[in-house]
């Protein structure tokens, strides 16, 4: 299901469906704002991943490894893209964590290497 919903919301950014995959009180414990419970703070906060990414072309998401066991599943994922103003490739990587509930995310938590990402569109320092 989590496989799914990766496939439908983050690479065919179909921000509508998102009722499919989540609970009417999910939780999104990765969402930095006080407004954490429900669809319409979820739908906020993945219309804004499309404002913060807008200088990248040419994503891929990859699911590198993905466990279940109980009601979690810990998703490791691989984002791919080209950064416009630098043309330079990037990679970020991202482990999420879902608490599912009537096979639908009832809470999510995550981390992404923003670091990372941020050294790779700097590239190297120069003295």
């Amino acid at each position: 299901m989590v496989a799914e919903f990766i496939e439908i919301i983050w690479r065919q950014g179909k921000l509508d469906d998102l009722g499919r995959f989540w609970t009417a009180d999910c939780v999104n414990h990765a969402d930095p704002l006080p407004a954490k419970v429900g669809l319409d703070p979820l739908r906020q906060y993945h219309a804004g991943f499309a404002e913060a990414f807008a200088d990248f072309t040419a994503p891929t998401i990859e699911i590198l490894q993905q466990v279940a066991e109980g009601d979690l599943v810990v998703t490791h994922l691989a984002t791919r893209a080209t950064h416009t103003l630098t043309s330079r490739r990037v990679s970020l990587s991202t482990i999420r964590i879902d608490r599912l509930r009537r096979e639908r995310i009832a809470e999510h938590w995550s981390v992404a290497d923003m670091a990372g990402l941020m050294a790779q569109i700097e590239g190297p320092t120069r003295p």
